[in-house]
């Protein structure tokens, strides 16, 4: 390895502080470390094609903007927890200076993950296009009053939704906003895309998983101040007519994990508390 990444938030002193914990051990292996505001999300892409490894120190937030940025160079991400629940991180910040000798030597496996495209359109005119890691939600603004949705599956018209909203999640987004809006949880290895309704109003209330070959459009009906918003932090403000497209990306995100295949079992689903695991049983 030559260079090795680091991404922090610089006015939190933890983090700072372990970003120059782990320059120093680099430094002492002779590999360089390009250090990075967290936030700056267009640097990091600049950056990105000269990285062999990116360090995340913060929470699922951070991996996720990072994800973004350093998908299209392939980097591999390990995602260090100083968030609150860290369904994406791999280690936590006590570990982090044991855990990189292993990660020097390559002991480690890449687990890749499906992102989705998203693409607003209005009339002929494409008015915003990204990729996100976890979700594409389509909900109403300030206003508490429902939007009407109409969802198509490629030329086919699924139903017309009445609700708060709408959100489409990959499998890495299941466990985020579409879990707290009754969807299922998906395994990160599955290729699909899900469509989970918002306190839906005498309509389909439930989620549905759709294969991810397959083109979801949402188009707005009714709902002035209705919003597009990408994984929580891109967003745009819709108006009736408008058309949101939403396909498999085609970049994947690319964790590096440091133990088994089960992370997921292991991991994320002790973190959610299920009974029967750990402290629950």
């Amino acid at each position: 390895m030559k260079t090795i990444g680091v991404i922090y938030h610089p006015e939190q002193a933890n983090e700072v502080e372990l970003a120059d914990c782990i320059g120093r051990l680099l430094n002492e292996q002779s590999i360089a470390m390009w250090r990075g505001d967290a936030e700056d999300e267009e640097s990091l892409r600049i950056a990105a094609p000269d990285l062999d490894i990116l360090i995340t120190l913060g929470g699922d937030g951070t991996i996720v903007r990072a994800v973004r940025a350093t998908a299209m160079a392939g980097v591999p991400i390990l995602g260090v927890n100083l968030g609150r629940l860290g369904f994406l991180a791999e280690v936590e910040p006590s570990r982090v200076l044991d855990v990189l000798p292993a990660l020097l030597q390559g002991e480690y496996i890449i687990e890749e993950r499906m992102m989705l495209n998203a693409r607003l359109r209005r009339g002929d005119d494409i008015l915003l296009e990204t990729e996100g890691v976890n979700d594409a939600v389509v909900a109403r603004g300030s206003v508490a009053r429902m939007i009407h949705l109409s969802i198509e599956v490629d030329e086919h018209h699924v139903m017309t939704l009445r609700a708060d909203g709408a959100i489409v999640s990959t499998p890495t987004g299941s466990t985020a906003y579409s879990l707290a809006a009754g969807g299922p949880i998906v395994s990160p290895d599955l290729h699909c895309l899900t469509l989970t309704p918002i306190a839906a109003h005498l309509s389909i209330g439930r989620a549905f998983v759709i294969p991810d070959h397959r083109r979801l459009r949402l188009c707005l009906i009714k709902g002035q101040g209705a919003m597009l918003t990408v994984d929580g932090q891109i967003d745009a403000m819709l108006e009736p007519g408008d058309m949101v497209e939403i396909t498999s990306g085609k970049h994947t995100g690319r964790f590096v994990r440091l133990g088994g295949d089960g992370y997921f079992y292991e991991t994320a689903l002790r973190r959610l508390r299920w009974p029967g695991r750990g402290q629950n049983t």
